[in-house]
């Protein structure tokens, strides 16, 4: 995936147009953290976890495939790192266009797309009935 591409610079660039909001740290799961700096980074997800264990000065408890396949939780320093790492993301101003597409999402799809299905579902069957 090419991470430059037009439409993550208009998403980046609407992004910059939003109302400021911190992310929600405390909802977020340890994956969840992996995978936005994974994306951040341009770096598989394997590296963000071992970049972590090492930017902690923590040995792994598990190897990376065996942390995949259940996830238990990680070590807090480990997601302390993670979340220092996102916050320096942060403050460099790259989370512009995640909060694009969380705009978008929470917009149109929380909130618009139930609506417009509830619609939709009414003129069925008001047409329905009138024929």
């Amino acid at each position: 995936m090419k991470k430059y591409s037009l439409m993550m610079w208009l998403a980046a660039l609407f992004g910059k147009m939003l109302p400021p909001k911190k992310p929600a740290f405390h909802k977020m799961q340890d994956c969840d953290f992996i995978t936005i700096l994974s994306w951040l980074e341009g770096w598989e997800p394997e590296r963000v976890y071992k970049t972590a264990y090492r930017q902690s000065h923590l040995d792994t408890y598990y190897t990376w495939d065996e942390w995949a396949e259940d996830m238990k939780p990680l070590p807090i320093a480990v997601r302390a790192e993670m979340e220092r790492a996102l916050k320096i993301h942060e403050k460099a101003g790259n989370l512009a266009a995640l909060r694009t597409y969380a705009f978008l999402y929470e917009v149109l799809v929380e909130k618009w797309f139930p609506r417009l299905l509830g619609i939709i579902f009414f003129l069925t069957i008001l047409l329905t009935l009138t024929n």
